[in-house]
């Protein structure tokens, strides 16, 4: 769990605004908001993937846009 614990820490860091998890089903999750004015499903307040790679990739496109 320690290395979870510290993945999760970094990409924290490095998207501040973004809960970073983890689940039992070996999925990593990353939401956040909604802000004033978003909609909760509109594509960029939940993310999931299979490794903390995929999900960085992701949340990098995101921030992209």
């Amino acid at each position: 769990m320690g290395d979870v614990s510290r993945i999760k820490a970094a990409l924290r860091d490095e998207f501040p605004g973004w809960s970073i998890l983890y689940t039992d089903r070996r999925r990593w999750w990353a939401t956040r908001g909604p802000k004033p004015g978003e909609q909760v499903n509109n594509g960029e307040s939940a993310l999931d993937a299979d490794t903390p790679e995929e999900l960085r990739r992701l949340l990098l496109k995101v921030s992209d846009n």
